[in-house]
């Protein structure tokens, strides 16, 4: 597979995504969303080709990263192709002269190639370290959660009562009813984190309510399927995002797609779980 074939399987699979939702079919949508929870550091755009061409991939990496791992790729697999961007330092002779050389370099984006990646179950050798799953249950994820939202200044208050709503985002404090069990309280708290990041700004202007619910919503599915958790979803509800143009779709799924990532990554991180002791 070349750049070219890679980007039009790419567009390709969001026209039909597209159509399946103009249809009012988001069964589609639905499966990337949990490809986007198990490969959270990819854009949307490679999610969708491991999706197309491995629709069962779990854990993926390049052939140098697998032999790192004391894995190696079995004889016979094929590799996924996805796009890696090419950046370099160019010289800007237009506004620098010779002795400014290397002031006049900066790294740049210029383009994309095909690099392949390889899923585990393609691979074999020695056993990965095992991680740690929840099933059902956030643990220790709901306190860093909850310091992740401390460490980015928005104030966390724990209520009796929202007159029929489990959470609320009020730009800069989040509101959460006191009674959630620890699952719909991770959940809910997602939901409210990805409003305060999402739609605080000059995009709540460009959005609907109902886009803007349907992105914290989807923000929420992601992070709570990396996080081992089961979610209950009406697949339906993600129709919504279809707006009619497909541009608008694509940038509303890199949006949730960066907003769970920053998330799941900070779930990870040593320096909140040390907030979370603290707290």
């Amino acid at each position: 597979m070349n750049r070219d074939e890679a980007l039009k399987q790419s567009e390709d699979a969001l026209q039909d995504l597209a159509e399946a939702l103009r249809q009012g079919k988001s069964e589609s949508l639905v499966r990337y969303l949990d490809m986007l929870s198990r490969f959270h550091h990819y854009s949307f755009g490679n999610c969708l080709l491991i999706a197309i061409q491995k629709p069962d991939a779990t854990l993926v990496a390049g052939f140098q990263r697998w032999k790192d791992l004391h894995r190696w790729v079995k004889k016979g697999e094929k590799g996924i192709g996805i796009l890696a961007p090419l950046v370099g330092r160019k010289r800007d002779s237009m506004d620098a002269d010779q002795d400014d050389a290397a002031a006049a370099k900066e790294r740049k984006l210029y383009g994309f190639r095909v690099v392949y990646v390889f899923d585990v179950s393609q691979t074999e050798g020695q056993e990965l370290p095992a991680l740690g799953e929840v099933s059902g249950d956030p643990g220790e994820k709901l306190l860093r959660l909850q310091a992740l939202i401390q460490t980015k200044c928005i104030e966390l208050r724990f209520v009796e009562s929202l007159f029929g709503a489990l959470g609320m985002s009020e730009g800069g404090r989040i509101s959460v009813l006191s009674s959630l069990g620890p699952a719909e309280m991770f959940a809910t708290l997602v939901h409210e984190l990805a409003h305060e990041l999402l739609h605080r700004g000059d995009r709540r202007k460009e959005t609907t309510k109902v886009v803007r619910e349907t992105e914290a919503e989807a923000v929420a599915y992601v992070v709570c399927r990396a996080s081992g958790l089961e979610v209950s979803t009406q697949s339906s509800d993600y129709i919504q995002l279809w707006n009619g143009d497909v541009s608008v779709l694509m940038q509303s799924l890199e949006l949730v797609r960066e907003v769970a990532s920053d998330i799941i990554t900070a779930l990870e991180a040593e320096i909140v779980e040390e907030v979370a002791r603290v707290a």
